[in-house]
């Protein structure tokens, strides 16, 4: 997972926003890393996906610009290798990855947090084989226009700006398949997958802004915080996101996923 503008809170990730690895189970389906095989796992968050990599016998590290969330991941899993790098500066990468190429880079519900994507695709190229593959899951265009509607909303009941940039970068298939082609890569497949995603009992839609917002809600002050989630809540209701699409109650997240799988000419 790549750094937004603070610090993660790793503990409270695994502990109520475990679906991310969950949903990453169908990236290592369409990967098919082999044993022996080397495999970057790019934005590894608390490194669940590349353990999972590791216990199948492929030689994998796992990179994320995060320390908290590394500090979790060397913990949770102390046999698999990790490094520190800004997924966006390709020299940074390189050294991060060590001996190169790699035969595949991994990346799941991460890019989106990378606004210079071009660096970043620049940057898997630099570390993968001619031949070598790039499997991506990331949001796309559509993701979570919800639950942001919601949070904008919330700041202007608390008196701040509704407009404040976003912190996610959502590509249309057609700009990321244009983007791996200009970086030297044939597109296999590139597809949005709409993706509702139910959210644990007792996090609602400003538990989730409060984990994933980040710069939609660090600038909430302090006095006005209950105010401002209660608000988030609110406006989501009014979204229909507390009644999920089968018509159950409970609290869901209009998640719209970009995923695609790529090969380096």
């Amino acid at each position: 997972m790549s750094t937004p503008s603070r610090p993660w809170d790793a503990t409270g990730y695994d502990a109520s926003f475990g679906f991310v690895t969950a949903y990453g189970a169908p990236l290592l389906d369409l990967l098919g890393a082999a044993p022996g095989e080397r495999v970057l796992d790019l934005g590894c968050g608390t490194g669940h996906q590349a353990a999972q990599l590791a216990a199948a016998g492929v030689r994998v590290l796992g990179v994320d610009g995060d320390a908290a969330m590394l500090d979790r991941a060397r913990r949770e899993h102390p046999g698999v290798a990790f490094a520190h790098a800004d997924a966006q500066d390709e020299e940074a990468l390189r050294a991060a990855a060590g001996p190169v190429p790699y035969d595949a880079v991994l990346s799941n519900a991460a890019m989106h947090w990378m606004p210079r994507q071009d660096a970043v695709v620049a940057g898997v190229a630099a570390v993968l084989r001619p031949g070598g593959r790039l499997v991506v899951e990331m949001g796309g265009v559509g993701n979570v226009a919800r639950v942001t509607r919601a949070i904008r909303a919330a700041r202007a009941d608390v008196g701040l700006d509704p407009d404040v940039a976003s912190p996610w970068t959502f590509p249309t298939p057609g700009e990321q398949a244009s983007r791996l082609e200009r970086h030297g890569f044939l597109v296999r497949m590139v597809a949005l997958v709409d993706r509702t995603t139910p959210l644990a009992d007792g996090v609602g839609a400003a538990g989730w802004a409060a984990m994933f917002g980040a710069g939609l809600v660090d600038d909430v002050p302090a006095p006005d915080r209950s105010a401002f989630d209660s608000a988030v809540d609110r406006h989501a209701r009014s979204e229909g996101l507390d009644v999920r699409p089968d018509g159950e109650p409970g609290w869901w997240i209009d998640y719209v996923r970009l995923r695609f799988h790529a090969v380096r000419r």
